[in-house]
């Protein structure tokens, strides 16, 4: 009988074993991921350094990205920020990655970026709030509110080119005028928010410490950029109660009215009225959409005539498509939306140099689950990046929601330069450097004069 009990239990403890050994087994062979190859360096520093040397040359592709490529293949691992990152390389990876936003990876921008364009902005919303928001952009830049837009830009572009082209001045600097003009476009056409002096300082110091290390100590970029950043909130706060105050007191007043406006401040703030969102997300979606429409459109801007002038066969080409468009018209007549429509051959030398030029290097996601792409697994939580990509307004649910205002933007202020005024480099092969993002070092300065009429 103790025989048989041993036996028994001899058995029984043998299959166990042979249970747990081949669960062991098995779930080694599962939890043995191929993470991709490279390296990911010190502690929280990483490669942020080789990074941010490389970016600051505008060199970031050749520099930082190919030798990697080159050493590890199209998918290598590094540490940036902070952050285990996986670089992927070429429109699959563009691709996949923009089609499976929300299914397998989010928006996740660093520490530093979040707290100064704003944690209650579309660029961190997920799902349905980021639909809610999005919804709002979308509908102050449809096909009727980007008419409304047109003679506002019109004008706008009008006073500009008076101020600082016609100002006697032989040589001026494109790229600094240009993001006057934009930032002027973007707050007063835009949001219907008067510019005063001062204010394009302060959003500067602030993307001076977009990318800059999350450190919080008196005189460091980021404390600087934090304390601009309270300026510029104490600012939209004042202006969203006295707009919020406005549209409270009028009687009746509905969706009618803001279509008829066509500003955006006057969406968010009528959305705000509704309970559809907070008084935050109005002011952060307010400072985020000012930077992503004035800093990098001015730098496009640049891009463009530099491309013109480096290639005079092109810009023979645009000017024909834009003296064109000027026969058509009386001389005192402005152009509208309609006209921006036939400067296809204008969009697609902008877009060439945008292609060359980006305006920004990529953007930052964070995979919300173990990801298998190009035979490796990018594990939970390590943010995949796209860099230098051919994708200049993003795609998928993240599609850059003001990409058609930088498209007016462009398209009318090449139009008014090249149909007024005769203009060429100073500097041909002037270097472009990134503070954190690319601009012309010495501020593209051309020499202008007005077309003899």
């Amino acid at each position: 009988m103790n025989f048989l009990v041993f036996l028994s239990f001899s058995v029984l403890i043998s299959i166990t074993l042979a249970f747990l050994v081949a669960h062991y087994v098995k779930t080694k062979h599962k939890n043995k991921k191929k993470i991709p190859p490279g390296q990911l360096g010190l502690p929280w520093i990483g490669e942020t350094i080789d990074f941010y040397r490389a970016q600051r040359n505008n060199k970031l592709h050749e520099e930082f990205v190919q030798p990697r490529i080159q050493k590890y293949g199209h998918t290598f691992k590094t540490r940036l920020m902070g952050s285990n990152t996986v670089v992927v390389n070429g429109a699959e990876a563009n691709k996949f990655f923009m089609s499976n936003e929300f299914k397998l990876v989010i928006s996740s921008w660093p520490s530093s970026s979040v707290q100064l364009m704003g944690e209650h902005s579309i660029m961190e919303k997920q799902g349905e709030a980021h639909r809610c928001l999005r919804g709002i952009v979308a509908t102050s830049l449809n096909s009727s509110g980007l008419e409304a837009l047109v003679p506002k830009i019109c004008k706008t572009i009008e006073v500009h080119l008076k101020k600082y082209w016609d100002s006697g001045e032989e040589t001026i600097s494109l790229f600094s005028t240009a993001k006057v003009l934009t930032f002027t476009i973007v707050l007063e056409c835009l949001f219907g928010i008067e510019v005063e002096n001062g204010m394009l300082e302060s959003f500067e110091k602030v993307l001076e410490g977009v990318f800059a290390t999350p450190v919080n100590f008196p005189g460091s970029k980021f404390s600087k950029a934090k304390k601009a950043r309270k300026e510029i909130e104490n600012m939209l706060v004042d202006v969203v109660r006295k707009k919020r105050n406005e549209m409270e007191n009028k009687q009746g007043i509905g969706e009618e009215e803001e279509e008829e406006e066509g500003i955006l401040l006057s969406k968010l703030v009528a959305a705000l009225i509704r309970g559809e969102i907070n008084e935050l997300e109005v002011v952060d979606n307010v400072v985020l959409l000012v930077f992503a429409a004035h800093d990098t459109t001015s730098f496009a801007i640049a891009m463009v005539f530099r491309m013109l002038a480096d290639h005079p066969n092109c810009y023979s080409k645009l000017l024909e498509e834009h003296n064109e468009i000027m026969s058509s018209k009386r001389d005192d007549e402005n152009l509208i939306y309609e006209d921006t429509k036939k400067m296809m051959y204008t969009w697609q030398v902008t877009r060439e140099s945008m292609r060359i030029f980006p305006p920004i290097f990529g953007s930052f996601r964070k995979a919300i689950d173990d990801i298998e792409y190009d035979g490796f697994t990018i594990p939970r939580g390590w943010k995949p990046i796209q860099p230098y990509v051919y994708v200049p307004f993003g795609g998928g649910p993240r599609l850059c929601a003001g990409y058609q205002l930088a498209k007016l933007n462009i398209l009318i202020f090449v139009h008014y330069v090249v149909t007024q005024y005769d203009w060429s480099l100073v500097i041909p092969d002037e270097p472009i450097i990134s503070e954190p993002l690319p601009f012309p070092s010495k501020g593209m300065p051309i020499k202008i004069s007005p077309k003899l009429k």
